[in-house]
Parts: structure tokens; sequence; C-alpha cells
């Protein structure tokens, strides 16, 4: 693995070396031709709106946005999102323990790490159309309710976004954009598929539009026997979005999410587990006024979140079944509002409020076992974002004040430049202050509990160049970072007794690069590598991590083969650390004999490789999956 690190940090010069080499005249954008191939193509130059709140060229924004478009997604076959985002988003990782689902309580997967911040701690942030979305008691997103055929795309800012997101935003945050219709008319799109262990899955949806209406309906379903005795999962889904243009200035949208799962947790190898199982409910709904003028735009937003959970905590070989089964809900509803103002040429001003109301309940036995009983919280927050162009100068400075009920007033700025040095060439900087306030089980629930925890910090830099060459067909971006963070929340013990205090710190350290390559017209390489450098090792966290895949669609049909290489993955910490590495290789055919008609069949981990991705839960060998999709 340290060869192919060293070799491909070799490349990245060699293509750093040629960038620097490139005549400062050369020709002004163009955007690749169209075709079934290039749809989904991650230019450096497009708008995202997630490191800014309104519309923006990736090029000019100083900290550093992945994206993952549609045809990715329906490319990968996966029900929920987080194992596309893993291949595409260099620095992110999550864990896995199967072929299908993540579960959730002890022995669950889908922890999220990006940059090291791990989001199972609730330190990376995940958004539905810019409000926030996880479980609030916990203060963690659940990996299996985020549905890859609701997303239009996925936009992943690597780095602090608490600017304009708040708490949880410390180490980046997730924005899945929900689907949108565009052409009038109805357009119906199916896909069923099965495979291994058992495993279906079915997707159903339907988009249509008529003059100022939209509308969106989407479900799925999936179920799996698990490559593992008591592995079993299956999750329902559905979704619905409309929207409705008022006049030409103002539309209005509305949506709802909601997911159940059942999931069962074998428990390691070296201690199966009987009767670990989870039915979990999440769901998710918005309603959002826009408005968009000549010189200013703007939204109001209100959101509620909630979810219910039953959870076995099973037993093992010898043991008994629990008496009890533990429960909780917890709900998340807010509004938030902004407008951004165009007073000069080359000026935005962005001014936003945000309300935010959480709490919930758990208990095992509402008599004697109640560990958290209806708390409630609140948060509320003001904050201003500057940018201002001057020539090819993009300057960029925000502040927000955030009031939690228990912490009082925090102040979160953030600044950045970004510097076109030439028509094909960015340079970009930024400083960023992220933070995250304990949740309630840190502060109300279990041993550890400790009411006067205070809110963790971290401080980031971000250096970037990107790079276009070969009449934009190759578009590259290679960043530079160094977080430092404190406060942090940990257990340790106090007078015999395990407590949670802000007593960690750490600092992160690394480089991402990413990359695509139209080679042909039908022919395209695309890739992403992550180093990271941690003086305190976390759990479920890679040193380096590295993806490649190419795309070729010759006529009707279309192969994809991708290649990952994890190192240095650490499955466990401290004096007897236990670290995993590996190569999985994974491929896709696809045939379309009917214009309405598409016939797949995929291939993961073809080399049948054995790895853990958690201590003690090994992942299946080769598997796969067949299937059809309809459009009509």
């Amino acid at each position: 693995m340290k060869q192919v690190a060293y070799l491909f940090i070799g490349f990245i010069a060699g293509i750093s070396t040629l960038c620097a080499a490139k005549d400062g005249t050369a020709a002004t954008l163009q955007t690749p031709q169209k075709n079934s191939l290039t749809r989904d193509t991650i230019h450096l130059d497009e708008v995202i709106v997630t490191g800014s709140k309104v519309p923006i060229s990736r090029d000019m924004m100083p900290i550093p946005v992945s994206v993952v478009g549609r045809q990715s997604l329906e490319q990968s076959g996966e029900t929920t999102l987080l194992p596309t985002l893993m291949q595409q988003v260099p620095g992110l990782f999550v864990t896995s323990r199967g072929m299908s689902g993540y579960g959730v309580s002890a022995g669950a997967a889908g922890a999220i790490s990006l940059r090291g911040f791990a989001g199972s701690a609730g330190r990376v942030l995940i958004l539905i159309d810019g409000h926030p979305q996880y479980a609030s008691i916990f203060g963690h997103p659940i990996a299996d309710a985020y549905i890859a055929s609701d997303a239009e795309r996925v936009e992943v800012s690597r780095g602090p976004a608490s600017v304009l997101y708040g708490s949880n935003a410390m180490g980046g945050a997730i924005n899945i954009i929900t689907r949108k219709t565009t052409g009038e008319g109805n357009h119906l799109r199916a896909r069923l598929s099965g495979g291994s262990y058992g495993t279906q899955r079915y997707m159903l949806n339907n988009s249509y539009r008529k003059g100022r209406f939209g509308g969106f309906v989407g479900g799925n379903y999936e179920r799996s026997d698990g490559h593992r005795k008591n592995s079993f999962y299956e999750s329902l889904s559905g979704f619905a979005k409309a929207g409705y243009a008022l006049n030409d200035e103002w539309q209005l949208t509305a949506n709802v999410n909601l997911v159940r799962f059942k999931a069962d947790n074998p428990g390691t190898i070296s201690r199966p587990m009987l009767d670990g199982t989870v039915d979990i409910v999440r769901g998710m709904s918005g309603l959002s006024l826009e408005n968009q003028y000549a010189k200013t735009r703007g939204a109001v937003n209100f959101y509620y979140n909630w979810g219910n959970h039953t959870i076995n905590d099973g037993y093992f070989e010898g043991g008994t079944p629990q008496p009890y089964l533990f429960h909780s809900t917890d709900y998340m509803g807010g509004v938030n509002l902004y407008q951004a103002v165009h007073p000069f040429e080359g000026n935005t001003v962005t001014g936003g409020f945000d309300v935010k109301l959480y709490g919930g309940n758990a208990y095992r036995n509402p008599q004697t076992e109640v560990y958290a009983d209806h708390k409630k919280l609140y948060e509320l927050a003001g904050y201003v974002f500057v940018q201002q162009q001057i020539r090819r100068w993009m300057l960029h400075a925000g502040l927000r004040l955030e009031h939690h009920k228990l912490y009082g007033n925090e102040w979160i700025p953030q600044a950045g430049v970004s510097f076109r040095a030439a028509p094909q060439t960015h340079l970009k900087l930024s400083v960023s202050k992220g933070f995250r306030s304990p949740n309630i089980r840190e502060l109300y629930m279990f041993v550890p509990a400790n009411e006067k925890l205070l809110p963790e910090h971290s401080l980031s830099y971000d250096f970037t160049v990107s790079q276009r060459l070969l009449d934009n067909r190759l578009s590259m971006e290679m960043n530079f970072f160094w977080t430092k963070g404190d406060n942090i929340v940990q257990v340790v013990r106090v007078e015999g007794r395990p407590q949670n205090q802000n007593a960690g710190e750490f600092i992160h350290k690394g480089i991402e690069f990413g990359f695509h390559w139209h080679i042909l017209h039908n022919l395209r390489l695309n890739g992403n590598y992550s180093y990271l450098h941690m003086d305190k090792p976390i759990t479920g966290v890679p040193r380096n991590k590295l993806y490649t895949a190419l795309t070729y669609a010759p006529g009707r049909f279309t192969f994809n083969a991708g290649v990952q290489t994890i190192e240095k993955l650490y499955l466990s910490t401290g004096e007897k650390a236990r670290t995993s590495d590996y190569t999985l290789v994974d491929a896709r055919a696809a045939y379309r004999p009917l214009k309405w008609a598409e016939v797949f069949v995929k291939g993961d981990n073809l080399l049948s490789r054995s790895y853990e991705t958690m201590l003690g839960f090994p992942m299946p060998g080769v598997t796969w999956m067949a299937g059809v999709i309809l459009d009509l």
C-alpha cells in the first residue's frame, strides 16, 4: 500500500508541475459535449449552494466542496446514499458490517468520518435541503435513513461549516438536495434487482410537471438475509415533494420523507449475539417559501424531524433474553430564513436567522429505568456572510452568533479568499471555526452523563489548488488542511466513576486530491485520494484512502469498474491498536435493448478479499446484484 501511495503522490506532483507550466493564456471555459457519459461530470466551475446559501461557482468558493450527482447515485444500485459518497468524496469513510443495512445501537455500522471527525459523535452534519437531520437525543445521523433515489445531488463541504449551519458541522456538512422535476409531463422510473444472500432491492418513482406545478413521489424496499447468521435487514421508505411557482419571483415547496427499517446485530465472530434487533422509524418534513429577484434572493424554511426507536440489546450464548426493550423518541423542529442582496457589482451580502428546538424521551422500564425524561433544548442564531469579487479575487467573510439554552453565546467566524491565477487555475485559502454542542445523551443519559459539559471547538486552515487542462476534459483539485480541536467530550474516570468531560484535544492534517478526465467522448476516468495524519488515532478512520473508476459507454452498453484501497484503517486504538489494509474491486455492466429499458449486473469485492471495517465483523466475499431499470 505504501508503494501505491508513493506512486500516486508522485503522479500528483507530476500533474502539478504540468499545471505550473501551462500557459496562462489558455482557452476560455468550454463545456464538454453532453452525452450519456458526461451528464454526471463534476466540473470545478459548476454552481453550488452548500458553502454560501446562494449559488456560487465552485471555482470561487474558498472552502473545498465535493459534489456527487444523480447519475453516480443511479449507477450505484444502492438504496442508501453513503456507499456512493464514500467512493466519490476524498476523506469520507463509512463503516460497514454487511451487504445491506447499518443498524443502530451496539454493533451498529454506518459511522461517518470526514477528515477524522466522527459523524457517530455528531461532528459531521447531515442536512436535507439545508435542514439539519439527525437523531437529536444521540446527536448523530442514522445512516439507513438517507435514500439515494430521493436525492438530486449531494454537496459535501469538507471542513467546518458552522458559520452557516451551526452545531455539529465541525468536520463538514453533507447537504442532500432532494429531487426536482424538469421538463413537462410525466416520467415513471422503476428498478428491480436481486442478488447474493437473498438480497432484493426495489425502487419506484414518478415525477410530474405541468405549468407552474411540479411533483415527485418515490418509494424503496430492500431486504437481505445477510452473509452471517442473525444478520437480517429490511427497509421500506417513501418520499414526496411538490412545488408551485406562485409567480415569476416566488415559489412554494413542501416535502415529506418516511423510513422504517429492521436490522439484526449478529455480534462479533468470537461472540455471536442472539435477539439483537432494532425497529427504527425516521421521518422528515419541510416547507419552503423562496423568492428570487434581480438583486435579491432568499427563503424561509420550516422543518420538523422525528424518530421512534425500539431496540432489543440481545444476549450472548448462555445468557438470558432482555426483560425490557429500549425505547426512545426524538424530535427536531425549527425555522431558518435568509436573504441575500447584491447592493453593487461583485458584492453579495447574506443575512440569516435560525431557530432550532429539539428533545426526546428514552427509557427501558418506564417505571424504574428512564434515561431522558422528555428533555427539551433550543438554539437561536443569527449570521451574516459577505462575498466581494474584485477582478480576479473573491473575498469571503462570515460571522455567526449562536445562543444555546445551556451554554449561552458562541461566536463562529470564517474567512477566505479565492484567486483566479489563470483562466484555468484557481488558488483558494480559508480559515474556519467549527463547534458542536453536547447532545442529550452526553448531558443526561447513562452513567457518564454530565450536565456541566461545554461546546467542543475546532479551527481549520485550508489551501486549495484547482486546475483544468486539455480543453477542460481534465479537471483536478488538490487540498491541504490543518485542523486543531479542543474541549472534546471524552469519558474519563472521576473518583473511580466514568464521566463525560471536556478533556480531549487533537491535531489532524492531510491532503485531498480529486480528478475527472474525459479521455474520449465515451470514456471517462475519475478518482480521489486522501491522506490523514492524526496525532491521536480514532477508530473507524483510515490513514490512506484511494478510489479510481473507469467508465466506458460504447453505444447501448455501459461498463464501470472501480478500485478502492484502504490503508491503516483503525479497528481499535490504544496499546493494542489493530488496523486493517485492503483493496476492493467492483464492476458493473449494463445494456439498453430498448430506449426505455436497461438490464445490468454488478459485482462487489470481485477479488474476494477478507477484510473488516469494524473489529469482529468480517465483510462478505464476492457479492452480485442483477436487475432491470425501466423508464416509462
